[in-house]
């Protein structure tokens, strides 16, 4: 019996800690990484993607995913601030600092590449409770032998 009691206790523990994913998909992808030189946009505006938000060890995480390819915004806090302005770094570590990353898969390989720069602002809005999250940054890419820059812009809108 107390076999059985210690197992229903510890199997309400862990579905009690588990992390909430929320997904939607959008008709029009929220992100765009342009190439400086060509103008080429990545992420194909026309086409859907799908936004997932959710939690790892507290830290907020957005994920959009179009076909092979993510960017992803990790906030080292619990929640978000409404009004708030955050920077981007390679390396966050303070709570007004964040992370974005730009990766891609082709064949088995799979790429990461950091926005180097930027801003990120979020608002709620409370008639729609909704939180919309405004990027803008820049992705410096080091090929070959020459340094590609990208622009990066997201306006996500996630409950």
């Amino acid at each position: 019996m107390k076999q059985i009691f210690f197992f229903f206790a510890f199997m309400s523990c862990v579905c009690g800690q588990a992390q909430k994913t929320s997904d939607s998909l959008y008709r029009h992808c929220p992100v765009s990484v342009v190439d400086t030189l060509t103008g080429n946009n990545y992420f194909i505006e026309r086409q859907p993607a799908q936004v997932k938000v959710y939690r790892i060890s507290g830290d907020l995480r957005i994920v959009v995913e179009q076909r092979n390819q993510f960017f992803t915004i990790m906030f080292h806090l619990r929640k978000l601030k409404n009004k708030a302005k955050y920077t981007i770094t390679s390396d966050a570590a303070a709570r007004d600092e964040v992370t974005a990353k730009y990766s891609f898969k082709s064949g088995d390989d799979v790429a990461y590449i950091d926005v180097s720069s930027g801003k990120v602002e979020t608002t709620y809005d409370k008639v729609t409770k909704l939180w919309r999250v405004k990027l803008t940054g820049l992705i410096a890419n080091l090929g070959e032998s020459r340094v590609s820059y990208f622009k990066a812009t997201a306006d996500i809108l996630f409950p």
